[in-house]
């Protein structure tokens, strides 16, 4: 593990009122569609859906989402970690890594597995996800409707805790 963390980091669970940093986040990673703000928008406002934002010095600088998604023929219906993003001045400082552990205490207070998909190219991810007890269920070139640019797919899964 690099980097080191920051103190001035705090997570918690994401607001309506904070639709539109989480886009700001988001397009850190990729470009988002205008109509993306009304995707966000709703996903806030799922009951099967569990949003985090990590705040700096005031402002958001990293999130991501765990929701249910439904079964695909290649991949079981469940909890999914979704889009774990950091702002780039703000990578190496275990941002993403409290965003994970934040929200796999979210889910284990519901006793419910973790499921993620994430390209095989992704060292990053990999690593955080092992980190947390994820561990590789398949790989494909496609998961869940996911196609993979440069590289492979791979469905990770981490089990609910004990009971």
């Amino acid at each position: 593990m690099h980097g080191f963390e920051d103190a001035s980091v705090m997570v918690r669970q994401a607001q309506s009122e904070d639709a539109a940093a989480i886009v700001a986040v988001d397009a850190t990673r990729e470009p988002r569609p205008p109509e993306y703000l009304d995707k966000v928008v709703a996903r806030l406002a799922r009951a099967d859906a569990f949003h985090v934002v990590a705040e700096g010095h005031g402002q958001v600088v990293g999130t991501s989402a765990v929701m249910v998604w439904p079964e695909h023929a290649d991949s079981p219906r469940g909890w999914y970690v979704s889009g774990i993003t950091v702002v780039p001045s703000w990578r190496r400082r275990r941002v993403g890594e409290r965003v994970l552990a934040f929200e796999l205490g979210h889910l284990d207070r519901l006793h419910e597995e973790a499921w993620s998909v994430v390209n095989v190219i992704n060292r990053a991810s990999l690593d955080l996800h092992a980190r947390h007890g994820f561990a590789e269920v398949a790989r494909a070139p496609s998961i869940a409707g996911i196609t993979f640019t440069g590289g492979m797919g791979l469905l990770l899964k981490r089990p609910a805790p004990a009971a």
